[in-house]
């Protein structure tokens, strides 16, 4: 074949030229490759071993999700997204991310993906409010909690709304109000599986320039759902822009691990150049609902 082979000149090289190597590549060591080989692999790696979560109880829990979550339209994703999808918008390693070929990587966040959606439509209507939700088994090439219901690939149900600003933070205020009221319908609806979720909390944490932000959530959390109790921290991390609540439950053994991860994030800014763009997140690990929370 011809087109760049030295290691420097793959690295400046653009997709559509490291292709054909990366397909010859994949070719000659899968032609070294035994039966046996693929055996050892399936024993050894964790990317590769079903989940331990049942298939029709899994198909159970997408419904359960999607059926309350009829407020945000429900896509079904492709198993890739570009190249890029989560490593180009946010402060996070592509290295937790399984690349791919032909210029495209395994999804490890449905909600990058869901933006691009997002982004995508606003721009054929600025003035449209963009409400999208998924389940999808996602992977991650980072180390995860050695754990009950921890696993490389996992079933993550992901809402995210997008939109213009509006006065008093009421674009977010909205959003997370939603996402929030949402994911606790889904701690509701789980007891049909036999899931008990007593003692629901969320954490708001907010960086000090988003304090007054962090107010208005709480104060709309407060009311929408007064049987959640609401503790406020400081935010830390540079992934979210300024804006981050986690919510769970109490399990069996008192433990009251954060299920649920909603966050303000400048992506939509960057994608459609557009400054007045807002854009908020939700991930539920949703597997981990019958693995830690059913009798």
């Amino acid at each position: 074949m011809s087109g760049p082979r030295a290691p420097r000149d793959l690295l400046a090289a653009s997709s559509s030229e490291t292709t054909p190597f990366l397909l010859e590549l994949a070719r000659a060591q899968a032609s070294r490759r035994t039966p046996r080989d693929l055996l050892a692999q399936r024993e050894r790696d964790g990317f590769v071993q079903p989940s331990a979560l049942d298939l029709r109880l899994a198909n159970r829990l997408d419904a359960l999700a999607l059926d309350v979550a009829h407020e945000y339209e429900a896509l079904l994703l492709s198993p890739v997204a570009p190249l890029g999808a989560c490593s180009v918008l946010a402060p996070t390693s592509q290295d937790r991310t399984i690349s791919a070929s032909r210029g495209t990587e395994v999804v490890s966040d449905p909600t990058n993906v869901l933006a691009l959606e997002c982004a995508r439509r606003l721009a054929k209507d600025p003035r449209a409010d963009v409400r999208l939700c998924t389940v999808h088994q996602t992977v991650r090439a980072q180390p995860h909690p050695k754990q009950p219901g921890f696993s490389p690939h996992f079933r993550m149900f992901a809402m995210v709304e997008a939109g213009a600003a509006r006065a008093d933070d009421g674009f977010e205020v909205d959003a997370f109000e939603r996402s929030v009221r949402t994911i606790d319908r889904v701690f509701d609806a789980s007891s049909a599986l036999g899931c008990a979720m007593p003692g629901r909390r969320a954490i708001v944490r907010a960086t000090p320039e988003r304090e007054v932000m962090a107010t208005r959530v709480i104060e709309r959390l407060q009311r929408a759902l007064p049987h959640v109790e609401i503790v406020r921290e400081p935010l830390e991390h540079a992934y979210y822009d300024g804006l981050r609540v986690l919510f769970g439950a109490r399990t069996a053994t008192g433990a009251q691990p954060p299920l649920a991860d909603a966050g303000r994030f400048d992506w939509m800014t960057k994608l459609t150049s557009n400054r007045k763009m807002r854009f908020v997140a939700t991930g539920l690990g949703i597997q981990l609902l019958p693995m830690l929370f059913r009798a």
